[in-house]
C-alpha cells in the first residue's frame, strides 16, 4: 500500500488550536470484516477511515477527527480500520493507499476521500450532515443558529456564502467572485445560501454584513465582491490565500 504526503504540521497546529476548545472523543476501531459490516450498516452518516499505523498522516488525521466528532456532537460516527489487517473491508471499498476514508449513509456509500485532505473532509461532513439534514420541526434558537454558522464558516480557511455553488452559481455577483477566486488558484469552499433561509437570513446579522456572496478568510468577514476585487490588487493578500494543490 502505498504511502500519502503529510500535511504540514504548522497548518495542522493552527487547525487543532482553532479546534481544541472541544473535549475529543476516542475512535472506534474495527478489527474484523464482521465489525465493519455492522457499523457501516446503521444508520445515520459513518465515516471508515481506512488507516496505517506506518503513515504519520492516518494519525494526524485520527486527531482531527476525533476532535470534529467532539465537536459535532453526534451528528456522525467514525471508526478506524487497518487497512492490511482487515483486507476484505478494504477491497470491497477499493481502497488502494492510506489514508483513505469512505462516508456511508444509512447504510450506503455515499462518498470518499482519498489522501489527508481535511478542507475536502469537514466540507462533505457538512454535506451529509448539517446540509443535507431534514429541517427541524422546532425552528433553531439564536444559540443553536450562531453554532452552526461558526462551523460553516470555518469548514474552510476560505468560505464563500453565495446564491448557487462553485460548480453552478446562481446569480452573477456569486459567478464573478468564483471566477476571481478560481483565476487565483484559490483552495475554498461555498455555501448555498439558496438552500437554507436561517443561514441565510441569520448570517446577515451574525456578520453585520447585509448583502451575498460573503467571503469568509481564517473565520473571518473579508466583504462582498467589491472587498475581494481591491483586496486581490495587493500580493501579500494573494499569497496567504490556501492554493489548490496539484
Amino acid at each position: 500500500m502505498r504511502k500519502t504526503p503529510c500535511f504540514p504540521s504548522p497548518l495542522l497546529t493552527r487547525f487543532l488550536e482553532k479546534e481544541l476548545l472541544f473535549i475529543v472523543m476516542p475512535l472506534k476501531n474495527l478489527t474484523t470484516k464482521a465489525d465493519f459490516d455492522t457499523y457501516s450498516r446503521q444508520p445515520g452518516v459513518n465515516l471508515v477511515h481506512f488507516s496505517a499505523n506506518w503513515a504519520t498522516a492516518c494519525g494526524q488525521l485520527n486527531e482531527i477527527f476525533e476532535v470534529l466528532v467532539s465537536e459535532c456532537k453526534g451528528s456522525f460516527n467514525v471508526a478506524v480500520v487497518e487497512a492490511e489487517d482487515v483486507p476484505e473491508a478494504s477491497l470491497q471499498c477499493g481502497v488502494t493507499a492510506a489514508p483513505t476514508v469512505v462516508f456511508f449513509k444509512d447504510g450506503q456509500e455515499v462518498d470518499k476521500i482519498h489522501g489527508f485532505h481535511p478542507t475536502d473532509l469537514k466540507a462533505l461532513i457538512v454535506k451529509h450532515t448539517i446540509g443535507g439534514r431534514p429541517k427541524a420541526a422546532e425552528p433553531e434558537t439564536a444559540e443553536e443558529l450562531n453554532s452552526k454558522l461558526h462551523r460553516l464558516i470555518n469548514t474552510a480557511r476560505v468560505t464563500v456564502f453565495m446564491k448557487g455553488d462553485r460548480h453552478q452559481p446562481r446569480c452573477g455577483f456569486s459567478r464573478q467572485i468564483v471566477d476571481l477566486l478560481n483565476q487565483l488558484n484559490v483552495d475554498y469552499w461555498t455555501f448555498d445560501i439558496l438552500q437554507d433561509n436561517a443561514v441565510r437570513e441569520g448570517l446577515k446579522v451574525y456578520s453585520d454584513w447585509p448583502t451575498y456572496p460573503q467571503v469568509y478568510l481564517d473565520g473571518e468577514l473579508l466583504g462582498g465582491l467589491d472587498v475581494v476585487k481591491e483586496e486581490i490588487q495587493n500580493p501579500a493578500f494573494v499569497e496567504k490565500m490556501p492554493k489548490i494543490q496539484h
